[in-house]
């Protein structure tokens, strides 16, 4: 029993990395038809399945390649790059250039804009509207 124990956990160690069947049976001299039958059982499908997850996510680690760890590394490059912009003067910059800047940036406002829905039950009565208007302007 130990022993069939011990060739599902090795059995499952590699699938999760890729293995194929043929190749699994020859290393663990286990049929390939009772590695298949293995493969089927839930337990077994689910512990390759979390096992190849956590050696991604270590890859993922090791590499640097997490989204919390890309945020980090873009975040600190875009402070970065706006202290140089704060030390430059913008008469440096040829026209084409601050014009196409002028078009990013508005775009990029743009896209941050929230558009003011004002919800009541009661219509607004015109005083209101002018004070309103007054306010916004």
């Amino acid at each position: 029993m130990s022993k069939t124990l011990d060739d599902r956990g090795q059995f499952i160690e590699l699938r999760a990395r890729g293995y194929s069947f043929s190749k699994i049976s020859e290393e663990l001299e286990i049929s390939k038809p009772t590695l298949i039958e293995w493969s089927k059982d839930n337990n077994v499908s689910e512990e390759v399945h979390n096992l190849r997850m956590l050696m991604i996510d270590e890859l993922q680690e090791k590499y640097m390649m997490t989204k919390k760890h890309r945020i980090a590394v873009f975040g600190d490059f875009l402070n970065r790059v706006k202290t140089e912009l704060e030390k430059r003067e913008l008469s440096e910059v040829s026209t084409d250039k601050l014009i196409a800047l002028v078009i990013r940036l508005s775009d990029a406002l743009k896209q941050d804009e929230t558009e003011i829905e004002l919800v009541s039950e009661e219509p607004l009565s015109v005083g209101s509207f002018t004070e309103l208007k007054r306010w916004v302007a």
